[in-house]
């Protein structure tokens, strides 16, 4: 179950380089991307993991900018596949995703949403996605760093699991150092916090350095945004990083 919240308006594009899906189902095709991009090691989720031990609903806010939104594939970007695939593995289990993205948000504008989001609709489990418009929009590392740690602070005192999702290396990341300082803040403050981290920063990095023309086919003609292609290979790194979480 979907459950739509903000008006989605952004762009967002991404092409993929494809394999046999990790899934059941053939549906799914998956990114293929060295393991080093896989989560972050630590983190845990035991909220999540007792729920879906039981009947009990899981319900998941993704929370983020245009690639949280899904512009650019139709509607149905990453967040909104998140439900579907997780069912696939445990098909007896209640899964509602509440999709919050806002195009061209920073990571403060999410964070000043989360306890109205979080207060409405009590979500077992957290997937913010940030970092991207910060390292581009030229917010200070020190203000994001302290913006990611509050929000995972109020994450935490709502009651919910967090799992954080960071920038996505694309053309406009090239030549500087800025989304790789982000990503880097973000696995610190993950690491702080015990809150897993979805390395597609460095999935799309080491594929633009062992396959040029795979990672071109990823990157729309703005040279930043993913295309629908694209958001299902995220949703299956993101539902798979909760599905191997949950089971620690």
């Amino acid at each position: 179950m979907v459950l739509p919240r903000l008006p989605f308006a952004a762009a967002v594009v991404l092409g993929a380089m494809l394999a046999l899906s990790p899934f059941p189902s053939q549906a799914h095709a998956r990114c293929t991307v060295p393991s080093v991009a896989e989560a972050t090691a630590g983190g845990a989720l035991p909220r999540t993991s007792a729920r879906l031990k039981t009947r009990e609903a899981v319900r998941i806010l993704a929370i983020g900018s245009s690639t949280t939104a899904g512009v650019g594939a139709g509607g149905s970007g990453f967040a909104h596949r998140l439900g579907p695939m997780i069912k696939e593995r445990w098909p007896d289990k209640v899964i509602e995703v509440v999709v919050s993205g806002v195009s061209g948000e920073t990571a403060s504008g999410a964070a000043g949403r989360l306890a109205r989001e979080l207060a409405q609709h009590k979500p077992t489990l957290v997937v913010w996605q940030l970092g991207t418009n910060d390292a581009n929009f030229g917010v200070s590392a020190e203000s994001f760093r302290a913006t990611v740690a509050a929000g995972l602070g109020a994450i935490r005192a709502a009651g919910a699991d967090a799992m954080l999702v960071d920038p996505q290396y694309s053309r406009w990341a090239e030549g500087g150092t800025r989304t790789a300082e982000f990503a880097g803040i973000i696995a610190s403050e993950g690491a702080r916090a015990g809150v897993p981290v979805v390395r597609r920063y460095q999935a799309m990095f080491q594929l633009a350095n062992s396959n040029r023309t795979a990672f071109n086919g990823l990157i729309s003609f703005d040279g930043l945004h993913l295309t629908s292609a694209g958001h299902d290979c995220m949703a299956q790194q993101v539902a798979g990083t909760i599905l191997r979480t949950a089971r620690r």
